[in-house]
């Protein structure tokens, strides 16, 4: 007869146990030697069951700043639901401690708005826009119905934004032609003059420089790729194609090789130099694969006065680009002695050890990004908070400083940033050994000790801003145009949009409007027979005011 279910587990309950008492030794030493095994096999499934804890807390975590990431604001902004009642009045007491205010925004003052920020209001339309009065009057009935008893006393007025399609037109250039009256006539055997061509940016191009530049404007400022231009233009029955699009960028970058040459020259010329870069697809480039991707690298440097704004497309993301760049074997470049500022991106090292570099500096914009990341974990904590006010406070200083000479600005720094930054590194150190290494706040605070020396480089320096916010702006219109046109077709088309984003970023960076500053000068950069005049067409030393004239 078959045994029941439970009674066949009984037995084999039974079986182990007197297995095991069977298995043991009446031997004391072995037996101690038998329990300390058990003791540490134990140990190590209780630290392996901790460890693997600790992953599944970090990769939900990273679950939730990934979705974050997704689909939340994209502002760097703490998560103001996370602190508990505790969490504040500890916050509140080290910031008391420093007498600082809890809430810088609430503690500067505030301007009297009657509307809400997110109300939309209506602003007046521009002053320098044309105007064309349209008069609305009574009908002649409603003229009779009223008689004489009503006078006219004025009007109500209020505008409209209105707008006229762009209009193509063409320039027939005619050239004169002489002929001589008869065979006598000196120099008749030369046969027919006539008046030479006038000076082109791109020769026996069917595009004026006007036009030109408006398609450069549309990829490089606007992010319209050219295939999008193409359909633009073929709703106003123009034939102009991407490839002949294509072609002039090229055809631009070989024509303003020396201008660019002269501009470079500005960029040694300033105090520091911020630097970044962003990935970047280039196709056809010559031993490596399509999928590989290349790096388009970005230098904000020059005078305060003659920003200069620099783009640079190399095939890797190696330290030796930047060296390359600034310290070039050739040696024609004049030598510089400024600031580097980066973010903690490895690669920078060594060009920071180069005879050039005075120091590198950090950015503090990084570090603060990433306690404020912390912040939005799943375990609530006050220390993040803590160190995104701790961050706030050297920005409300710079915000102070900002306009001040960089010696006011240095002896600012020294008297209010300086015990903030020990302050801050006091608490670094404290919280190191308490924090979870790979935890969102653990790397944080990896992240921000490993960069400490330079995070700390800005006060030897009034000139050195605290973060690397330069670069990042000047990287972000390539940014935002990648994800239009995705790619670039080749090498040479990669260096082309280098050298156009380097002209157009720099003439915004010098208030000057791109597509006025780039007619100007597609159309004076043929005259251009010297070094001087090059100057002359330089952003940095136009205004607006030449380029109307």
């Amino acid at each position: 007869m078959p045994y029941s279910a439970a009674l066949q587990r009984r037995i084999c309950y039974d079986f182990r146990m007197n297995s095991v008492a069977l298995s043991l030794s009446n031997d004391p030493d072995q037996l101690k030697a038998e329990v300390v095994q058990l003791r540490e096999a134990v140990k190590k499934n209780e630290q392996a069951l901790t460890e693997k804890a600790q992953r599944i807390e970090q990769l939900l975590d990273y679950i939730l700043l990934l979705r974050k990431r997704q689909f939340g604001a994209k502002a760097d902004r703490t998560n103001k639901d996370q602190v508990s009642l505790f969490d504040e009045a500890e916050l509140e007491q080290l910031l008391t401690e420093l007498g600082l205010a809890s809430d810088p925004d609430k503690a500067a003052p505030q301007k009297n708005t009657t509307h809400d920020k997110n109300t939309p209001v209506r602003r007046p339309l521009p002053a320098h826009l044309d105007r064309i009065e349209k008069v609305i009057d009574l009908s002649d009935d409603d003229k009779a119905a009223i008689g004489d008893d009503w006078v006219l006393i004025g009007y109500d007025t209020s505008e409209q934004l209105a707008v006229i399609p762009r209009q193509h037109y063409v320039i027939a250039f005619k050239r004169a032609k002489y002929a001589p009256r008869n065979e006598g006539v000196i120099g008749a055997e030369q046969g027919i003059k006539m008046a030479p061509r006038p000076e082109q940016m791109l020769p026996k191009s069917i595009a004026h420089s006007s036009v030109i530049a408006d398609v450069v404007v549309r990829k490089y400022v606007d992010g319209l790729p050219f295939y999008r231009q193409e359909v633009i233009y073929r709703r106003d029955h123009i034939d102009l194609s991407r490839q002949t699009m294509s072609g002039w960028m090229i055809q631009l970058h070989e024509r303003l090789t020396p201008l660019m040459a002269v501009m470079k020259r500005l960029l040694y010329q300033g105090r520091v130099i911020h630097i970044d870069e962003t990935r970047l697809q280039v196709l056809n480039e010559p031993g490596r694969e399509n999928t590989q991707l290349s790096y388009m690298w970005v230098y904000s440097g020059g005078p305060p006065d003659k920003p200069v704004i620099w783009y640079q497309y190399a095939d890797t993301r190696g330290s030796d680009v930047p060296v390359d760049f600034l310290f070039p074997e050739e040696d024609v470049l004049p030598k510089c002695a400024m600031y580097l500022v980066t973010d903690g991106y490895g690669g920078y090292n060594a060009l920071s050890q180069s005879p050039g570099i005075l120091g590198h500096g950090a950015c503090w914009a990084h570090v603060r990004r990433r306690f404020v990341e912390a912040t939005h974990g799943r375990t609530p904590t006050a220390a993040a908070h803590q160190m995104v006010a701790l961050i706030s406070e050297l920005y409300r200083i710079e915000r102070v400083a900002r306009d001040k000479t960089p010696q006011e600005r240095d002896a600012i720094r020294q008297k209010k940033a300086a015990p903030i930054l020990d302050k801050i590194k006091a608490w670094l150190d404290q919280k190191a050994p308490q924090a979870l290494p790979k935890s969102p706040l653990g790397n944080a605070i990896s992240y921000t000790l490993k960069l400490w020396p330079g995070l700390t480089t800005y006060l030897e320096d009034g000139h050195i801003e605290i973060d690397n916010n330069k670069a990042e702006n000047a990287i972000r219109p390539f940014v935002i145009g990648r994800k239009g046109w995705l790619f670039s077709g080749s090498p040479r088309g990669a260096h082309a949009s280098a050298t156009l984003y380097s002209l157009v970023e720099t003439a915004k960076e010098n208030k000057l409007e791109p597509w006025a500053y780039l007619n100007y000068l597609f159309e004076q950069l043929p005259l251009a027979k010297s070094e001087q005049a090059l100057r002359n067409l330089l952003p940095q030393n136009l205004k607006m005011e030449d380029l109307c004239r």
